[in-house]
């Protein structure tokens, strides 16, 4: 009787697993935008400064390669938006000690422009702006010796990139999301499994009510009364009644919708549940050329990826409709998760699952070559500041 061989099956790879060649390649044009980026960088002097910026580039050219040579998106983002959601507090409240001596701005420095501008407020400005011509915003048009984060500069980036990316802004450029994020990722289970749907509107009512107001009032609303990331940032120095109630709101806020209902939902429940911006950030995604969609030939309808959404961007619906819903963020972890390989990237105009991994290549070199100049100076930054407490000689 002939024996038979018995061998072992081969390791299950993801579809888009690649050779080190080929991802060496593929990775090869984001190595070079990142030295470029950071070649200014070496021009100036201070180790320190060259450091980060050396690690920054290896940083972010090494994760670049992992989604590549793994064909994973989620994981490998994650690492880069929670290091820059966690050290970019370090950096800002660094250079304001040393600037100010404080994280509070006293409001003769507001009233003289001194105010470093956050994209936050942009949905706030739109309505002044286009109805008295006014900016209701305490901060210099134009960059300043004191204040180079100026209007005209911050809004100019949101808009280049936003259109290139959509609400993948929130995945690959907020500051403040990698913070939440970061709480998010430290449990292994959920602890609250059911939210209720509705929540989903909350952040639209949120960003209504603040355009509205900001608008009668002429003056940024979220950021006066609401922003929970003031308590990691900037605040109005707190001298009187009304001054104690704002930081008390920003850190009630901070600690439950940033800290501790990630941690019990595994969701970022301030992007998704609260953030006036990320609603507005939402509309943008109807003019991005990139999206999400779903084979309903290959779906089978196991749910792992609306679980796996960090936001609630999909619903049993539109599951069935083959498509996320308004507030996708395009992070990629419904990608990720699915089995079947029937959630895929999807360039707008072509079939849906048509050479989806050309398309998520497309959508990654523009938004990690937008992750790497916005996020990756604030990481060089903040990595050369803390060096520069280190007990090093």
């Amino acid at each position: 009787m002939a024996s038979r061989v018995l061998t072992r099956p081969p390791a299950l790879r993801s579809p888009a697993f690649r050779s080190i060649g080929r991802s060496v390649l593929l990775t090869l044009p984001m190595a070079l935008w990142a030295l470029l980026m950071f070649t200014p960088s070496f021009r100036q002097p201070g180790r320190n400064l060259h450091i980060g910026a050396l690690l920054v580039i290896l940083f972010m050219t090494a994760l670049f390669f992992l989604m590549m040579r793994t064909g994973k998106t989620y994981r490998w983002r994650r690492y880069f938006f929670v290091a820059l959601g966690l050290l970019f507090p370090v950096g800002f409240i660094a250079s304001l000690v040393a600037v100010r001596g404080t994280m509070s701005i006293p409001i003769e420095r507001m009233v003289s422009g001194d105010t470093p501008f956050c994209y936050m407020v942009i949905p706030m400005l739109i309505l002044p702006a286009a109805v008295t011509r006014t900016i209701i915003f305490p901060g210099s048009i134009l960059p300043t010796a004191s204040n180079p984060h100026s209007i005209a500069i911050m809004i100019g980036l949101w808009l280049a990139l936003t259109l290139v990316v959509g609400k993948a802004w929130c995945s690959y450029v907020c500051f403040f999301g990698g913070i939440e994020e970061g709480f998010a990722a430290l449990p292994k289970r959920m602890k609250i499994r059911k939210l209720d749907p509705r929540l989903r509107l909350v952040p639209w009512a949120i960003l209504l009510f603040v355009v509205v107001l900001s608008a009668a009032l002429f003056e940024p609303v979220y950021c006066m009364w609401l922003c929970p990331f003031k308590t990691v940032t900037e605040y109005p120095a707190v001298h009187s009644v009304t001054t104690a109630i704002q930081m008390g709101i920003f850190i009630t806020l901070f600690a439950g919708l940033v800290v501790v209902l990630p941690y019990l939902t595994k969701k970022r429940t301030q992007c998704a549940f609260f953030c006036p911006f990320g609603a507005f950030q939402s509309l943008f995604n109807k003019i991005n050329l990139f999206e999400i969609r779903f084979d309903r030939e290959k779906c089978v309808d196991c749910t792992l990826c609306q679980t796996s959404c960090p936001t609630m961007a999909l619903s049993a619906e539109s599951i069935r409709e083959g498509k996320t819903l308004l507030n996708c963020m395009k992070c990629g972890a419904c990608v990720d998760s699915c089995k079947k390989s029937a959630a895929v990237w999807h360039l707008k105009g072509t079939k849906v699952a048509l050479k989806p991994e050309r398309a998520r290549l497309l959508f990654l070199y523009g938004a990690w070559a937008m992750a790497t100049m916005f996020g990756g100076s604030i990481l060089a930054n903040s990595i050369s500041t803390i060096i520069g407490f280190l007990p090093l000689r």
